[in-house]
């Protein structure tokens, strides 16, 4: 857009080459057994892009810690938001829209994740944890950690604390219209589950 206005045409820059150049830069300084470890965990792992409701690939009973954030009703356009990311792996952003969980109302969006916490609670081990980030919605009316909470008791986690961070919002913030404390999710609401039994 600014392009635009100033009637400018900018060079053309290989962005994937210069990103893959900054990364190489970013990881020169790491050891030899942190690259060990790293590759370790890379063999351990397992990469899916499934809905977080039927994730039958991860064994019951097998993760210690989940750290998670679901979409926020209909406040945040995840596909679109994203499109550098998209374009960068190759990723249609049309079929990531398709996916993405966008729901207008309270209830509906609770029904899906009572599901994704029955899934939850099936892969965590026993004393294992559940961070679960979310936020205030509708300029501050709908605080979704209130209907999370009840969602993880009934899946059969306990809630052992809630952590609220109220967010500076920079000038970059500005830049997409978010003001503090004005619209939008102003603190990140994470509830931290243990699974005792």
């Amino acid at each position: 857009m600014i392009n635009e206005k100033r009637s400018q045409v900018p060079e053309y820059r290989d962005t994937k080459a210069l990103i893959l150049k900054k990364s190489k830069q970013l990881i020169s300084g790491i050891t030899k057994q942190q690259q060990l470890n790293l590759k370790s965990a890379g063999d351990n792992s397992i990469f899916q892009n499934t809905d977080a409701r039927n994730t039958k690939e991860i064994p019951d009973e097998s993760i210690q810690l989940t750290v998670t954030s679901p979409p926020f009703l209909d406040i945040v356009q995840y596909s679109k938001d994203n499109w550098l990311r998209c374009w960068f792996n190759g990723i249609s952003v049309e079929e990531v829209s398709k996916q993405i969980t966008h729901l207008q109302n309270v209830q509906q969006w609770a029904s899906v994740m009572g599901d994704v916490f029955s899934e939850l609670y099936r892969i965590t081990k026993k004393h294992g944890y559940v961070a679960f980030e979310v936020g205030e919605v509708r300029k501050g009316k709908i605080r979704l950690d209130e209907v999370v909470v009840p969602l993880g008791i009934k899946a059969g986690f306990e809630c052992i604390g809630i952590v609220i961070n109220n967010q500076d919002f920079t000038k970059t913030s500005n830049i997409w219209g978010v003001t503090n404390m004005k619209g939008g999710t102003n603190t990140n609401r994470i509830v931290v589950f243990h699974k005792s039994r």
